[in-house]
């Protein structure tokens, strides 16, 4: 189980604390397009991509939009679901055969509560979505399609050779045509 190394290398766990979520967790394989969590659906479990990419997703009038893409060694969740107990405004899906390990979000929460260290693996996670999702919105609302586009191939050129082409247009702010136009001027 890669969570448990990763864990282990980036936050220095205890390995009490280690075997603790190690108990708890249960790993699945989900195929290309599977979906993990549909929107409007409440969880309680925080995902560990092990192997493979997910997208995070919403949908609008019958289309799925790319909200965020999560490959390995990455944590995807509904977080108004874990952390308020609402519906998840998103969904979860294989985009190729993914391995995920599902840890209940309560054991986190109870082990947060009486380790310090826990606690900090919480934070950083959560500071880690935050920033992203800021950096995310920026892009959006500042930068031209042309710049999101270099951006993301300078940042995340694997996905770019993993993920349909479909949804990285979904993903920024675009229409397919116009991501093949932009790549074409490439």
């Amino acid at each position: 189980m890669q969570l448990i190394t990763y864990l282990k290398e980036k936050f220095r766990l205890s390995d009490d604390l280690l075997s603790q979520i190690e108990l708890v967790c249960s790993t699945k394989i989900f195929n290309k397009r599977d979906v993990i969590l549909s929107p409007a659906r409440y969880s309680k479990h925080i995902f560990f991509i092990e192997k493979g990419l997910v997208r995070i997703f919403y949908e609008k009038t019958d289309k799925k939009i790319t909200h965020y893409f999560c490959p390995e060694n990455t944590f995807a969740a509904g977080s108004e679901s874990v952390f308020y107990n609402k519906l998840s405004q998103y969904g979860i899906e294989a985009i190729e055969q993914t391995e995920v390990t599902i840890i209940p979000f309560s054991v986190i929460e109870k082990l947060a509560d009486e380790s310090l260290a826990m606690n900090k693996v919480v934070q950083q996670i959560l500071l880690d979505a935050l920033i992203g999702f800021s950096s995310r919105l920026h892009s959006m609302q500042f930068e031209t399609a042309q710049e999101r586009y270099q951006k993301f191939l300078e940042t995340n050129p694997e996905i770019l050779l993993r993920a349909p082409l479909g949804d990285i247009a979904s993903y920024l702010g675009i229409s397919q045509q116009t991501l093949s136009v932009i790549r074409a001027g490439k």
